[in-house]
């Protein structure tokens, strides 16, 4: 009897340890997407109220009322301007703040407070807490990285400044009680969620699970919340009560047969077939998991990005056909202003002028058909007369630049089943790049190759390089270098390429400069892979379609 005492013991206390380890993994890796929204949410209007071009007011307004309304745990959105004032001066609200300096490019020498000057923005209006008091705080943050600060009855604040020179920042306030919805609360542990070891969430486990015995060390699951610099702590504790530790039925039983080997071994097929529902239950709320966090990125992808990234990305690209425009356009009007107007020079530029249009208008319908999941409009391309296209658009600016263009164009040329006006896109991304790192007086360098059954596209640059540090995350969406930029065109260039089967790289040349490599499927290569990916599965072309 001894010994079974201690085996079930250690077997229910393995058993629930591994059920509180795995539900708490579960609502942790919940708890991560919805913080990791946060961030996202910040970021997403950090850059439609910011940047060259910013939204209005109303738009902005509009955006967060949306991520209020789909989003009920996050109870108030502001965006504030912030300002310095000398502290020896005045005062404003009742409190000053320390000196404080920012590391992107703001700072506040000693003897400036930094103070919040005023909302522009906030939902629901009037909602929230007074910000004065933090406003040295928010005013001292890194620009792009996020702050969390407590704000008392189970709420804490989520603040990140906007990038140089603006002076906005947006504030989110977090009911962190909503972090966890009711039906995935494990009901029979303690759950606490604290900031900086105080309280925001703090739910004891239901009474009808009983007390737990005090001679054994109840199990215990600890780990900070994954989001960037916003220190949320989940901790759970389930207690272990004597019944559940040696259920007396079991108990009563096994005295009956202990005797018995039958009864021994009876009990031994038990222990297994419960360890193997045990792992089947482990099995399924992992997959469970899964399906929900994919469910979660896919609601994230539809509302997030579809107000942020989607309508970034349009503004984004149609700078160039804008550009392109207004440069013939005032070439054309140049020319006929001229004594004797060189009508063959004028109509040419028109003709300019009426192509960048429609592939403007090609830019939004294929934005509208990506909204929608149609298919782009794919054909046998030649490459070489994709970077002739691109060059003579780009042509003027490079040389206004002061950028020289080296052409190193393969023979016959190498063909791809690709959408043209998406490859313009990337090649003009790649070049405009090259010609801002390079500068006056540099050299670009666009190549076309083939390679066994790949052609390639090669754009090379003799600036200085792209930092080690910051390779990996060339292609990340909103990762940028430039104090203006958005961090879209490569992540752009990144998708487009991969959405017919290519793949882009980038590297450091030598024995100075960058390299970017965009590799393709040659166009009777990428029919040939096709065909054997039908024969090999009756629903190939489906997926290939799709």
């Amino acid at each position: 009897m001894a010994v079974f005492v201690a085996l079930s013991v250690e077997t229910s206390r393995t058993r629930m340890a591994d059920e509180l380890e795995v539900a708490a993994r579960t609502l942790h890796r919940l708890i991560s997407q919805r913080v990791a929204q946060h961030d996202a949410h910040l970021t997403t209007l950090i850059a439609l109220s910011s940047g060259a071009e910013p939204a209005s007011g109303g738009a902005v307004r509009q955006v967060m009322e949306s991520i209020s309304r789909f989003y009920p745990r996050i109870a108030w959105l502001s965006l504030v301007s912030l300002d310095a004032q000398t502290a020896a001066g005045g005062e404003m609200g009742g409190s000053q703040g320390a000196a404080t300096s920012g590391s992107s490019g703001a700072s506040y020498p000693a003897g400036t407070s930094a103070v919040l000057v005023r909302e522009v923005v906030d939902v629901p209006a009037g909602g929230g807490p007074e910000l004065t008091p933090l406003a040295a705080e928010i005013a001292a943050q890194v620009r792009g990285r996020a702050s969390v600060y407590a704000a008392g009855a189970g709420r804490y604040l989520l603040a990140k400044r906007a990038p140089a020179p603006s002076d906005h920042a947006v504030v989110l306030m977090i009911e962190a009680a909503r972090l966890v919805e009711p039906e995935e609360r494990p009901g029979f542990a303690h759950l606490r969620i604290s900031l900086d070891d105080a309280a925001l969430v703090d739910l004891p486990a239901d009474a009808s699970f009983g007390l737990g015995v005090s001679w054994l060390t109840p199990p215990h699951f600890e780990k900070v919340i994954d989001g960037e610099g916003q220190r949320l702590l989940l901790s759970l504790d389930r207690s272990l009560p004597l019944a559940a530790l040696v259920p007396p039925g079991r108990l009563l039983g096994f005295a009956v047969v202990a005797g018995l080997l039958a009864a021994a071994l009876s009990f031994g097929l038990g222990q297994r077939a419960a360890v193997k529902r045990s792992e089947l239950v482990a099995q399924a709320a992992e997959a469970r998991a899964l399906l929900q966090e994919r469910e979660t990125l896919l609601a994230h992808a539809s509302r997030v990005n579809a107000m942020g990234e989607l309508a970034s990305g349009i503004a984004h690209e149609l700078t160039q056909p804008l550009t392109a425009l207004l440069s013939r356009s005032q070439a054309a009007l140049r020319l006929s202003q001229a004594d004797r107007p060189d009508m063959a020079m004028i109509s040419q530029a028109l003709d300019v002028n009426v192509r960048e249009a429609k592939r403007a208008g090609e830019m939004l319908k294929r934005m509208r058909d990506y909204a929608s999941n149609k298919a782009p409009e794919r054909a046998r391309q030649d490459l070489n007369a994709i970077v002739a296209e691109v060059v003579a658009l780009t042509c003027t600016d490079l040389e206004r630049r002061g950028v020289a263009l080296v052409l190193e164009l393969a023979q016959p040329a190498p063909e791809a089943v690709v959408d043209a006006i998406e490859m313009e896109q990337v090649l003009h991304n790649l070049i405009r790049n090259a010609a801002e790192a390079t500068g006056r007086g540099g050299t670009v360098r666009i190549a076309t190759l083939r390679e066994q059954r790949e052609a390639k596209l090669v754009v090379s640059d003799d600036g200085p390089g792209i930092p080690d540090e910051v390779l990996p995350k060339l292609f990340t969406p909103f990762f940028t270098t430039k104090a203006d930029g958005m961090g879209l065109g490569l992540s752009l260039c990144a998708s487009l390429v991969e959405r017919v089967d290519g793949r882009i790289a980038a590297e450091n040349a030598a024995p100075r400069g960058a390299r970017f490599t965009v590799t393709l499927p040659l166009a009777g290569e990428a029919r040939g892979a096709r065909a054997a990916a039908g024969n090999g599965s009756p629903s190939a072309e489906g997926r290939d379609d799709a």
